[in-house]
């Protein structure tokens, strides 16, 4: 499509493209990153246009202070950008807190929740992009021209993307949700996971139904991270969810059973005495066992509580899932006196009440 671009991979050349950025009201972006073999994404890409022309910026090359510095206090529109500003937070020790996710507002105003960039670009604008390099090795130096050319084309049409979106957002008097929701994008992807509680996203963890067993797994999960990020490693790499219930379930006593356990015998060199030592120590309270399968009464509430949802949504012309999540609504049947986050600022009364209300009938 031959879509002007310029290529930055020093601090020189960057420097007097930041003085122009910080004139801008906003800056429409989107990063390329990995994260295959590394704990945390490694940033390999960032594309920035900023109303007068695109500008692909290579990290790699780049010392983080500078950039971040300016992005942590600019308005960024993005699409679909949790991971991107992981990656950045990665990258620089910080990331941007000032989103404007275009993905959000598509949702908004009636499109699928999880609409894709080239799909609204597409249904909106009418232009179909290129494919093919989705799938890419991004940290590889140097980037193709179809690579660069592909990456520019996630920004280039950002801007009036957002001008359709926002239009459509101020007939519908729902900038107010947007931004609500923006922030709370923005807090989700950059909170910090306390240690304590990384064993509930153990891919079964709800099957552990033994106190002693869900002591072990959550020491054994705050280990599993911890040892993790100091080897810059995916936690998989380290020892895996099923292994991880494996042990929890049966620990063994010595190394000879820790190696019949089935675990991989390389994490058995390395790790067994620290593996055998979480294992077999004497803990204290044990966290509360997770929510199993919900039985038929949970399930009857939760069916009630998605016709509300589906009339709602509605009458708002967006889908369900926008309106409320399946997780969200199992959450107030089976902890009704817990708050559920999500259901805090616009959906408090649009939403919350009429459930609250379908739950006490």
């Amino acid at each position: 499509m031959g879509v002007p671009y310029q290529w930055i991979d020093n601090d020189q050349a960057l420097a007097p493209m930041l003085s122009r950025w910080q004139q801008a009201p906003r800056l429409f972006m989107d990063t390329e990153f990995m994260r295959e073999r590394t704990y945390d994404a490694v940033l390999a890409l960032i594309q920035v246009n900023d109303g007068q022309g695109n500008v692909l910026v290579d990290p790699v090359s780049l010392s983080p202070g500078p950039l971040s510095s300016l992005l942590a206090g600019k308005t960024l529109v993005m699409h679909a950008c949790s991971e991107d500003l992981m990656a950045l937070q990665a990258w620089a020790g910080e990331a941007p807190r000032q989103v404007e996710d275009t993905q959000i507002a598509a949702a908004l105003c009636g499109h699928d929740l999880q609409c894709g960039y080239q799909k609204l670009v597409q249904t909106l604008l009418d232009i179909n992009l290129p494919k093919d390099a989705t799938r890419t090795d991004w940290l590889k130096r140097p980037l193709s021209e179809t690579q660069l050319e592909y990456a520019v084309l996630d920004v280039h049409y950002l801007p009036e993307l957002r001008d359709q979106l926002v239009a459509r957002l101020e007939q519908l008097d729902r900038l107010a949700w947007w931004r609500e929701e923006c922030q709370r994008l923005v807090d989700d992807a950059l909170s910090q996971a306390d240690s304590q509680d990384l064993w509930r996203s153990v891919k079964g963890a709800a099957s552990l139904t033994d106190a002693d067993a869900r002591a072990r797994l959550q020491a054994l999960a705050a280990w599993r991270d911890g040892t993790a990020r100091a080897r810059n490693l995916p936690r998989s790499f380290v020892i895996k969810d099923t292994e991880m219930l494996t042990l929890c379930s049966r620990p063994p006593a010595n190394r000879g059973e820790l190696s019949a356990s089935g675990l991989h015998p390389q994490a058995v060199r390395r790790y067994g005495e620290q593996l055998l030592q979480l294992l077999n120590a004497r803990y204290g309270d044990a966290p509360e066992p997770l929510p199993g399968a919900p039985d038929a009464s949970t399930r009857d509430q939760t069916r009630r509580l998605r016709k509300v949802v589906a009339e709602i949504a509605a009458q708002l012309e967006v889908t369900p899932e926008v309106v409320a999540r399946r997780r969200w609504l199992e959450s107030l049947v089976l902890q009704p006196g817990r708050p559920v986050p999500a259901f805090q600022g616009w959906r408090r009364e649009l939403v919350l009440e009429p459930l609250l209300e379908a739950l006490d009938e």
